[in-house]
């Protein structure tokens, strides 16, 4: 049987969900745009996010990794170094 401490835990885990859910939904996250997010393939891909279940654990390390050292997002700001290269 669930004591204080434990409903108090999973609680907090709920309300910590559902807020990492809302947060994920007003930054807009990834769209389907017709190519892979991680390696550019563009077959058959109107609308999926990544090409393959790799790719998509790929770009997550990376963008996770990118995230813990400061760094921006893979694709994020593409415009602004096609236009500096």
């Amino acid at each position: 049987m669930a004591d204080e401490a434990d409903i108090a835990f999973d609680l907090e885990q709920r309300y910590l969900a559902q807020a990492l859910t809302a947060q994920r939904s007003k930054t807009g996250g990834l769209r389907a745009t017709g190519t892979c997010h991680y390696c550019g393939n563009d077959e058959n891909l109107a609308d999926r996010l990544f090409c393959d279940a790799d790719c998509a654990s790929d770009w997550e390390y990376e963008f996770n990794l990118r995230r813990r050292l400061g760094l921006r997002a893979p694709g994020a700001g593409a415009a602004a170094e096609a236009a500096a290269a």
